[in-house]
């Protein structure tokens, strides 16, 4: 969602300070500048570890359980291991994206060490921005799975942003929640000393005093530690306390050194205080009501209550302004900006809603945004298609190089596929109807994985959209050309071409979505590359969203129909009406509409 009037300004701190203090700011439709700290490279490994801790604890629990319910008879074993087919699946695809979309940002990780992914304009992260950030994940975690391509990426971008965060427009912040926010600025003292603190390690310690207690106590602690070893000459010089833990002796040392900083202020901070005092009321009142929108949203508000909210969070706007112009401490300023921001997100929080209904986009969203690509879709199917045909030619008569191109398994199940008997049921003597389900869960997850992946690829200028359509051509090619060499072409046709026309289209799609999200890098007009890449993104989703859909009806049938017993004419009659109703589908569903709401072509 892009909130007009939002602008992103990028705070350049000075060298000495750039690794750990990396800020951007923007300013919101009430012309009120939020400041935002970076998360770091560190911080962001460390909530990747936790959460790949909670994957694979949740993974092996997930095994055993399906492991002891598999002993309770086929029927049980085939209905735990679908579900582990799929929790695997959600465990490579479905954790950050949901987590992430329906969390508010976070997901365990990131809560656990205080993160958030929010918009560059400032907005609650969308769902849409979610998926986006969280496909191209597989593109960040190469070579491999080293994550160095993400990793360069967060370190040179100057929002440290990696791959996925550029094509979503998202970026990755410090979250510390909301903090006491009644506390205020103690009034400074006739005599109060020295400060033992300069200024950038007093709002070291005023920051660490103000997002304490939105930590986890494992956090907490390590972030104590750190703050401690940072200022361990300044706290060796303040008198010992007896028996007093780290959190308590920073604790006293920032009580302290708050009025010492505060007098060296003068009566600009006393202007602060007496400031916080007045509006103690109000913050109270502000407070509590993005407490419950926060919990029940802003639905939740009665018509009071919404009007109250938006003058509260209009003042605290202007409070904000008030404390920067006043030179309020850092803890008073930055528990300030951090409710006025709760409150901007709140009011700003993408809702959830769509544009159209969803019964609306699959009868014509869909359809209408296929035939407006319909060039790189075609350039797709040209790329599949043309590396199947040339496979298949090659490979007729030279059992040896199909062997080699598709693997000695599939290779032995065409030299043990009865002849002459074309209503065979492929893998009929491999599968029984207990099995269907595990078989049909495989295919949709395997499948949408790669659509995930040609997609994914593009971000590569193409080249892996490119790698995978022409890889999949081959091996398909090759497949095919083993049946036909041992005379059993007709097996392997009559049991693909069930789901072939709903399953390989939605590859030729998918690898449409990827070139239009590479023809960013490569030919961005009159846009940076950056601002092509989230518009693309966003607009090629909703193919790959419709990919996914065919592909779990294409799953189904592969899985329940295609492996059936029935003869060959009758799946050989599915296919040909499934291909009459796609070419139906595509060709004239939602034209109605197409020219007022069609996306614009890249």
């Amino acid at each position: 969602m892009r909130v007009p009037g939002c602008r992103l300004n990028d705070m350049h701190p000075t060298p000495a300070r750039r690794s750990l203090h990396r800020r951007v700011a923007v300013d919101t439709p009430e012309h009120v500048r939020l400041d935002y700290v970076l998360a770091d490279i560190g911080s962001r490994a460390a909530a990747l570890a936790i959460d790949l801790g909670v994957l694979v604890v949740g993974m092996l629990l997930l095994g055993l359980a399906s492991f002891y319910i598999g002993l309770l008879g086929s029927f049980f074993g085939s209905v735990s291991g679908t579900l582990l087919i799929f929790a695997v699946f959600f465990v490579q695809w479905g954790y950050f994206l949901l987590f992430e979309a329906l969390w508010g940002g976070r997901t365990p990780g990131k809560r656990a060490i205080g993160l958030r992914v929010v918009h560059v304009g400032g907005e609650p992260l969308s769902f849409q921005g979610s998926v986006l950030r969280n496909l191209i994940r597989i593109v960040d975690l190469q070579p491999g799975i080293s994550g160095m391509a993400g990793a360069v990426c967060i370190w040179t971008n100057k929002r440290a942003q990696r791959l996925g965060d550029m094509v979503a427009g998202t970026m990755v912040v410090r979250d510390a929640g909301g903090g006491e926010l009644l506390a205020t600025d103690a009034l400074p003292p006739g005599r109060v000393g020295r400060p033992l603190l300069s200024v950038e390690q007093f709002e070291l310690l005023a920051g660490y005093m103000a997002r304490r207690e939105g930590l986890e106590p494992l956090v907490r602690r390590r972030v104590t530690e750190s703050v401690l070893a940072a200022l361990g000459s300044a706290v060796d010089l303040a008198p010992p306390a007896t028996d007093a833990t780290p959190e308590q002796a920073l604790a006293r040392l920032h009580e302290e050194e708050a009025p010492r900083h505060a007098a060296r202020r003068g009566g600009a901070s006393l202007q602060a205080a007496t400031m916080a005092r007045e509006q103690r009321e109000e913050w109270a009142a502000y407070s509590g009501l993005v407490e419950k929108g926060r919990k029940r949203g802003l639905k939740s508000f009665t018509e009071g209550e919404a009007r109250r909210f938006g003058q509260l969070y209009r003042g605290m706007a202007a409070d904000l302004e008030r404390a920067r112009t006043y030179g309020a401490s850092p803890g008073l300023l930055g528990t300030v900006q951090r409710w006025a921001g709760a409150g901007h997100n709140l009011l700003y929080r993408a809702r959830g809603r769509v544009a159209v209904s969803l019964g609306h986009w699959a009868w014509a969203g869909f359809p209408r945004s296929v035939r407006r690509f319909h060039r790189p879709i075609l350039l797709s199917a040209l790329l599949f298609f043309g590396p199947m045909v040339a496979t298949y030619a090659a490979v007729d008569g030279q059992p040896q190089l199909a062997r080699s191109l598709m693997g000695s398994g599939m290779f032995t199940r065409a030299e043990n596929t009865v002849k002459d008997d074309i209503d065979t049921p492929y893998l009929g003597q491999e599968i029984g109807a207990s099995a269907m389900p595990l078989l049909s869960s495989s295919v949709i997850t395997n499948n949408i994985g790669v659509t995930f992946m040609t997609f994914a690829g593009g971000f590569l200028a193409g080249a892996g959209t490119l790698y995978i359509l022409v890889f999949n051509g081959i091996v398909i090619g090759a497949a095919l050309g083993a049946y036909a060499n041992e005379g059993v072409f007709g097996v392997i046709l009559a049991f693909v071409f069930s789901h072939g026309f709903l399953e390989l289209g939605a590859i030729c799609i998918a690898g449409g979505a990827g070139f239009g999200l590479g023809s960013a890098l490569l030919m961005p007009g009159r846009r940076t590359r950056a601002e092509a890449l989230r518009e693309r993104g966003r607009t090629f989703v909703s193919l790959l969203a419709g990919t996914s859909l065919m592909l779990v009806i294409a799953g189904l049938i592969e899985g329940f129909y295609s492996p059936s017993t029935l003869p060959a004419v009758a799946k050989f009659t599915f296919g040909s009406a499934t291909a009459v109703l796609m070419l139906l589908y595509f060709g004239f569903a939602g034209r109605k509409s197409d020219a007022p709401t069609a996306a614009p072509a890249p």
